[in-house]
């Protein structure tokens, strides 16, 4: 049953033994994959045992969208721990074994990236560096600073003096950590390569060095009782900025010392048109032919490409290329607004709203929460914030799952006997009311009652308090800030974290491994595409293309693409169209 459905390719990767690296094309059904992969080693696991398997994403929405999947073919995910790579180095070697590093022994919080970020610019503008200067906050393995220049290094030194002396680690650090426990610990590893059979990891070819070597650490330690499955496409590897290294199928056998490991291969596109296809071929970098060969392979599609309209006109350029999808019969959540960086989103996104008001658009990247969902009162107010659907019901009675644990971890006791499962945790939430009606006084007045009806009286443990205290801090932060431009109102924040309810509108990192019938981009720039990082330090050209090819790969029929006029630099100078784009000869449709 599991197999049935799955072409000879996916199926010979889902029951492949061993270490697999499967190099996917766009659309090829990597996830699909993935999915039937950890249902496969489900079934394969004795009923009796301990062991677990892992899926490691990229983003949050792709780790949700896995157990969303295992759930509607019906297979229990009790067994499966999906999450992000950081995610998974805090849940399962920082929290459990930080007792072991004299750096953490005395407790430790989560550097939320706000305060991170103010600190930084800080300690920039003492050093007499530009906001725009670029600083690589990574580890090497030997735990020196990547950052090869020396008023940098200087930056992150007193960095990280700050962070000790407040008990805080970022999230390098906390990559750093997690590969010394292994290190210096390795019954720590042998412990995880026995609990997991499998560890899956998605868009590998975006994963840092220190993440390849904890990941490799454990498989080798199990020798063989623990497989590694890779998934990922290096013409799609966009944050080679940031650390992201595509490692060849040799340096990934070198990781492994002497175990083996296979490359298979995932050819044909069932998600976009051919004509799509031929366009974002244009920009790959390993050049490979990929056919259409979905129902849609021979379908009409629209590929329009502006690079007149102003700034000025954006969101009636935008509004009219929804509206234009719509009346052709697309749904709202097939339709995905993308742009190359965050804050582009946050100048659009209330217009839109106030020009489409029969829209429903789901912009959740833009909630003015921060994205550390480590904190314990993210993972509450996510609750308070969504409705009791049945679509999302397994969503939420995980979140329920981490709150009960979190709120064990921080206070070392449990909610009152009433409250102790995640079904009677969830009722409770569900029956708790607020006449507030700004989000943070609604979320506070929430926070309150539950914390009075599960028996906490958070004043006596210290954590708790910080960790509110940073929650609402950073939330006042965002909405005072006028790059953000996000309302206050608690009906606002309910929109922010409605499930795949209307038009994406999103960054490119934040719907990788999406697909939608349209994809509208914008800010389609020298400066954006590529990155002003990318421009000094890296290679712009390879950075540009490969954006620009996960950017078009998302569409399955219809792509618009817009380089706008007006924007300007900090220094007043106008943006250049990016010259990928510049000249490019192509017979765009008009509409």
């Amino acid at each position: 049953m599991i197999l049935d459905t799955l072409s000879d390719q996916q199926k010979h990767a889902v029951v492949k033994d061993g270490n697999v690296l499967l190099t996917a094309c766009p659309g090829s059904g990597k996830t699909r994959v993935i999915i039937h992969k950890l249902a496969y080693a489900l079934k394969n696991i004795d009923a009796d045992s301990k062991q677990r398997i892992v899926a490691l994403t990229f983003t949050v929405r792709a780790s949700e969208e896995i157990y969303r999947r295992l759930n509607a073919m019906g297979i229990n995910s009790k067994r499966v721990w999906s999450g992000t790579l950081h995610s998974f180095c805090l849940e399962w070697i920082i929290k459990p074994y930080s007792c072991y590093l004299p750096e953490l022994e005395n407790g430790f919080l989560i550097a939320d990236e706000t305060y991170v970020s103010d600190i930084i610019s800080e300690l920039k503008e003492k050093h007499k560096l530009k906001p725009i200067d670029p600083i690589n906050f990574r580890f090497n393995r030997d735990g020196t600073f990547a950052e090869p220049k020396t008023v940098q290094k200087r930056v992150l030194k007193e960095f990280h003096e700050r962070l000790q002396a407040e008990k805080l680690i970022d999230f390098e650090l906390l990559l750093y950590y997690s590969y010394k426990l292994l290190t210096q610990h390795p019954k720590i590893k042998k412990t995880l390569s026995n609990i997991f059979s499998l560890i899956c990891v998605d868009e590998y070819q975006d994963t840092q060095d220190l993440l390849y070597a904890i990941i490799s650490s454990i498989i080798t330690t199990g020798e063989g009782s623990s497989n590694l499955f890779l998934v990922g496409d290096t013409d799609q590897a966009i944050y080679a900025s940031r650390g992201g290294v595509a490692k060849s199928l040799e340096e990934i056998q070198d990781e492994l010392n002497t175990l083996p490991i296979e490359q298979l291969t995932l050819t044909g596109n069932y998600r976009s048109t051919q004509r799509i296809i031929d366009f974002y071929s244009i920009f790959q970098t390993n050049p490979i032919t990929i056919e259409a060969i979905g129902a849609n392979k021979d379908a009409n599609s629209i590929i329009t490409y502006n690079n007149t309209v102003d700034k000025g006109h954006l969101v009636e350029e935008i509004a009219l290329l929804i509206e234009h999808s719509l009346d052709n019969g697309i749904p709202e959540d097939e339709i995905c607004v993308l742009v190359p960086q965050w804050w582009l989103i946050t100048t659009i996104t209330k217009q839109l709203r106030a020009k489409l008001p029969d829209v429903n658009f789901d912009a959740s990247g833009l909630a003015p929460m921060s994205k550390n969902r480590n904190n314990i009162w993210y993972k509450l107010s996510r609750l308070f914030l969504t409705l009791p659907k049945p679509k999302i019901y397994s969503l939420r009675y995980k979140w329920c799952t981490e709150v009960i644990e979190n709120f064990k971890e921080h206070t070392n006791t449990d909610f009152k006997e009433e409250y102790q499962t995640e079904r009677s945790v969830l009722r409770l939430i569900n029956s708790i009311t607020s006449n507030e009606t700004e989000g943070m006084d609604y979320l506070n007045d929430c926070f309150d009652q539950f914390l009075d009806a599960v028996g906490i009286d958070q004043t006596i443990y210290e954590q708790l308090l910080i960790n509110r205290k940073t929650f609402f801090d950073v939330i006042k932060s965002r909405l005072e800030d006028p790059t953000f431009q996000v309302p206050s109102d608690i009906e606002s924040f309910m929109s922010f974290y409605r499930e795949m309810s209307g038009v994406v509108i999103n960054t490119c990192v934040g719907v990788k491994g999406e697909e939608f019938e349209t994809v509208i981009a914008y800010g389609l720039l020298k400066g954006y595409v590529p990155h002003w990082n990318d421009i000094f330090n890296e290679d712009p050209v390879t950075a540009s293309k490969k954006l620009l090819y996960v950017i078009c790969s998302r569409a399955k029929t219809n792509l618009h693409l817009i380089s706008e006029t007006g924007r300007q630099t900090k220094a007043g100078n106008p943006l250049e169209i990016t010259p990928e784009l510049q000249g490019l000869e192509f017979e765009f449709d008009e509409i």
